[in-house]
């Protein structure tokens, strides 16, 4: 068994057990439409569905590479877990820096940053599309968090510069 499919099931098995306990939140008088089961069960959908894929993906990669294993690819393999582990780590720090920047900068601007610093480390030839992907995916997901659903994003000190 490989570390995505392993990684896969467990995260499965989370996603049923986080999005059990979000439905197990009370429903109050005074919720909104989305109210406080909303985002936590699209949560636990995004991850379920994501856990699967993964699933998917390490089942077939399994599948791929029985039909090519040699002694010569295990090398290769060990070095693209390595750069695999590496880049997850990249990731992380990533993530971090998002939460860590988004009370001073604000949702929006953070969001922009996100995707733009995300789509260039994973996919570094794409530079020329960086910026209008981030931009575009930061105003897109603004207008359906904070316009349409209403939930309450940081703003960061630009407002007080405003």
């Amino acid at each position: 068994m490989t570390r995505d499919l392993v990684s896969g099931c467990i995260l499965l098995v989370f996603s049923i057990v986080y999005y059990l306990a979000a439905a197990a939140i009370p429903v109050s008088m005074l919720a909104d439409s989305v109210g406080a089961q909303g985002l936590p069960k699209s949560y636990g959908i995004a991850l379920g569905i994501l856990s699967a894929l993964l699933i998917a993906q390490a089942l077939y990669a399994r599948r791929r590479a029985a039909a090519t294993v040699d002694a010569g690819n295990e090398a290769v393999r060990r070095q693209r877990d390595k750069q695999g582990a590496l880049r997850a780590a990249g990731m992380l720090a990533i993530g971090i820096g998002y939460v860590l920047l988004l009370p001073w900068l604000g949702y929006i601007v953070c969001l922009a940053l996100l995707i733009a610093t995300t789509v260039w480390y994973q996919e570094r030839h794409y530079r020329h599309k960086v910026w209008p992907l981030a931009i575009g995916g930061a105003v897109i997901f603004w207008l359906i968090f904070v316009q349409l659903l209403q939930i309450a994003e940081p703003s960061g000190f630009w407002p007080s510069l405003i």
